[in-house]
């Protein structure tokens, strides 16, 4: 791969990192305006970067020519995200029951009571850091308690899913301490599968068990599911950390819309819709170029890199009026913030409940919430929040 544009197009930085932009969505901006195909040179990665929302979705559909089973890393699979057809539509049938409208209402109250478990100490003393204390917390334990893992383990788990990001470095200690934690969540997701392994576990109320017992004939099922297991515990909560911060951060600076939903709280699903539309928590997610193309004048070949940058494409104007503007009551709404066609996110519907249940349950309990000090983002991912401090009024 080189640096040469067939368009004639400058790329507007070969060493661009969007995850170390301070506005990345004036970079994106930018990036969509005079270069939508970017080839990007980030060390010794490589890759081409779309950015505009109609390249992005066409890339997302089109799963012959953009695939996801040949990029792994890791010492194993991680199905169904790093599968392609067929096997990933074996995978996806197991999965999507385990999310249904019926099993995610039915787990509803045990959202809310872990929502307000950590609310109610937050208003007691009104405020804290929200972040830490509330969007940290919240997902792992949700997520724990859906696959029937114990609930006191959700710190070890973020602990080791925040190394993810030395994934990237290349200093060895950092290596070290990824290969450590990487070791860790999957010799976890071992032992959660291998407690499935008996008669007592129902694959009726117990999505392990359920993926256990679909492959159970298959060569290789038990640690393929194990891949899935990993996947969940990475994949189901850290997206939803930053997107639980991202709608505290934007509420609390937005007294009129706060008062808008405590006044109509059937408004808060679209509301947090486009709150994640306008900042996106999944920057982008990457995929294997399986046949030569051309989009926007850049020749794409077989083997590159390409990266659908989903904030980009969910701040383009020709897809959103007002794109660079968050209106709460924005309807319809076709963003990209959980992804998009068959690698669309599974747990986009238990997401959304434990991100609707807190803050419900935030906005009924206060009168306010609001800023109390400069917050502090993730130094590696923009919209990400390490720190929170909220003034909280109690109702």
């Amino acid at each position: 791969m080189t640096d040469t544009l067939q368009s004639g197009k400058p790329d507007i930085e070969d060493d661009f990192d969007p995850l170390r932009e301070e506005d990345v969505a004036a970079k994106h901006a930018a990036m969509r305006a005079q270069c939508p195909v970017a080839h990007v040179r980030n060390g010794a990665a490589h890759f081409w970067a779309l950015t505009r929302y109609a390249d992005v979705t066409a890339a997302a559909r089109d799963t012959a020519g953009f695939v996801n089973g040949k990029r792994t890393r890791f010492k194993g699979r991680r199905p169904p995200l790093e599968s392609d057809p067929p096997e990933h539509t074996q995978w996806r049938k197991l999965l999507n029951p385990c999310f249904s409208p019926r099993r995610i209402e039915a787990f509803e109250p045990v959202s809310r009571k872990l929502a307000i478990a950590l609310i109610e100490p937050l208003v007691a003393a009104g405020g804290g850091d929200t972040a830490h204390d509330l969007a940290r917390p919240l997902p792992p334990q949700v997520l724990l308690s859906f696959l029937g893992q114990p609930v006191g383990d959700w710190e070890r788990v973020k602990d080791c899913c925040e190394l993810a990001y030395l994934d990237r470095s290349d200093d060895p200690a950092d290596r070290a301490k990824f290969d450590a934690a990487n070791e860790t969540l999957w010799d976890y997701s071992h032992a959660a599968v291998a407690a499935r392994n008996e008669p007592r576990a129902d694959p009726t109320t117990d999505l392990i068990a359920a993926l256990f017992a679909g492959v159970r004939e298959f060569e290789n099922g038990t640690e393929l599911v194990a891949g899935v297991v990993r996947l969940l515990l990475a994949a189901g909560h850290d997206s939803t950390t930053s997107a639980l911060s991202i709608c505290l951060h934007y509420l609390a600076r937005r007294p009129e819309d706060q008062a808008r939903l405590r006044a109509d709280p059937a408004k808060l699903r679209v509301a947090i819709e486009e709150m994640l539309r306008f900042e996106t928590p999944v920057i982008a997610m990457p995929r294997i170029v399986a046949q030569d193309t051309e989009i926007e004048g850049r020749s794409l070949k077989t083997g590159d890199r390409a990266m659908l940058y989903y904030a980009a494409a969910n701040r383009d104007g020709t897809a959103f009026a007002d794109a660079d503007r968050c209106l709460i009551d924005r309807s319809p709404n076709p963003h990209l913030a959980f992804g998009l066609g068959i690698h669309s996110c599974v747990g986009a519907p238990l997401a959304r409940q434990e991100i609707r249940v807190a803050l419900e349950e935030l906005l009924t309990r206060t009168r306010s919430f609001t800023l109390a000090g400069r917050v502090v983002r993730e130094f590696w991912h923009p919209y990400g929040l390490r720190f929170l401090p909220l003034y909280i009024e109690a109702a």
